[in-house]
């Protein structure tokens, strides 16, 4: 059973949804979605969420699930930081009826309500420095996130940032996982492409710098951006607006993988221009490979997470260089076919059918 912190059919794929994807062909999975650790808005989004979460799947949310996975909507209030709410909150987790044949529980979630107590086992799958991000409910978060640790019998973090963190809270075996990616939809072998660069991610100030990309727009390079906008509860539109008004900028909406594999494939240079902050300290981007895999370079801000360990053709830049290091990426030409090639090399051995095998060894070595 996997315990997620991002619903099944949410507008970009993290390792929640591909964990579940690799494990389903070889097990049952139980995929439980939320427990909407983040405090709702009154924005549109969220109210959509909310509702939706008391609706029925439809036909077309069960024809899109791979087979093997069973998702669970549950029902919880989301003010973790109220005491009532998560004397509530208990009862309500304790209603999700669990497999029999399931012995591990698999948590993106330090705050369970008492479902690991339903399980012989408990991996702990630590993503991000959730406690950082915007409107969580930190000291919940963090003292759930120690009865955890002492809870997990395996813990992993998926960047340099989250396992000194969890190790600071004394998890010293935390096994660090960087993330990968779904490289083989991107894999593409054509070196023709268009000069100009793209992002694809959440839009959303808490993360992205938004005077990066208006500086690579300013400097005269046309940028794609592709994914949604702010759905982490943050409302910065005037900003957003402003950047998607520029001449220079081309926003395409959220699209579906295999669209976003045919964008990157025309693309010269993949970027991340994530803000430096105590949430992005946890972050090594999943599209880092994604982008490589395309045969694409890649220019990122110095994130801690990628600073140790920075994997070739990835360009770690500064703020103020930021644009003039995109720049120097551009060619007026076709891309190297030996560039294209390296980069996806580099992106295999970074992949998820790799990390499955992985993650199934663990689950065989935990159950046997």
């Amino acid at each position: 059973m996997i315990l997620s912190t991002a619903d099944f059919h949410s507008a970009v794929w993290t390792n929640k949804q591909y964990l579940a994807a690799e494990l389903a062909p070889h097990m049952p999975v139980t995929y439980i979605e939320s427990f909407g650790l983040r405090r709702p808005q009154a924005h549109v989004s969220d109210v959509r969420r909310i509702i939706n979460r008391f609706r029925r799947r439809d036909s077309n949310t069960e024809s899109t699930t791979p087979d093997g996975i069973s998702v669970v909507k549950p029902i919880i209030v989301p003010y973790h930081d109220n005491a009532l709410a998560r004397q509530l909150n208990r009862r309500l987790v304790a209603r999700i009826g669990i497999p029999h044949q399931a012995q591990v529980l698999w948590t993106f979630s330090p705050l369970t309500y008492g479902l690991d107590e339903g399980f012989d086992h408990v991996v702990y799958h630590s993503v991000d420095l959730i406690h950082e991000q915007p409107l969580m409910p930190r000291s919940a978060i963090l003292d759930a996130e120690r009865r955890m640790l002492d809870r997990a019998d395996v813990v992993i973090a998926s960047s340099i940032g989250v396992r000194d963190h969890l190790v600071r809270l004394g998890r010293v075996d935390t096994q660090l996982w960087q993330n990968v990616a779904d490289v083989t939809v991107f894999l593409r072998d054509g070196t023709e492409r268009t000069p100009r660069a793209v992002f694809a991610g959440n839009l959303t100030p808490s993360k992205v710098d938004f005077s990066l990309i208006r500086a690579v727009a300013d400097a005269g390079v046309d940028v794609v951006l592709a994914g949604p906008l702010s759905i982490d509860g943050t409302n910065a539109r005037r900003d957003i607006d402003q950047l998607l008004a520029h001449r220079h900028v081309d926003y395409v909406g959220n699209l579906a993988t295999g669209s976003l594999a045919d964008l990157f494939s025309t693309c010269q240079v993949g970027l991340i221009p994530y803000q430096i902050n105590d949430y992005t300290a946890g972050v090594f981007p999943l599209k880092v490979f994604e982008y490589l895999a395309s045969g694409m370079s890649v220019v990122s801000t110095r994130l801690p997470s990628m600073s140790t360990t920075t994997p070739p053709d990835v360009l770690l830049s500064d703020p103020h260089d930021f644009a003039s290091t995109v720049v120097s990426q551009i060619v007026d030409t076709e891309l190297r076919s030996e560039d294209v090639q390296r980069r996806h090399a580099l992106a295999t051995a970074n992949s998820w059918t790799r990390r499955g095998r992985e993650a199934r060894d663990l689950l065989e070595e935990l159950t046997s």
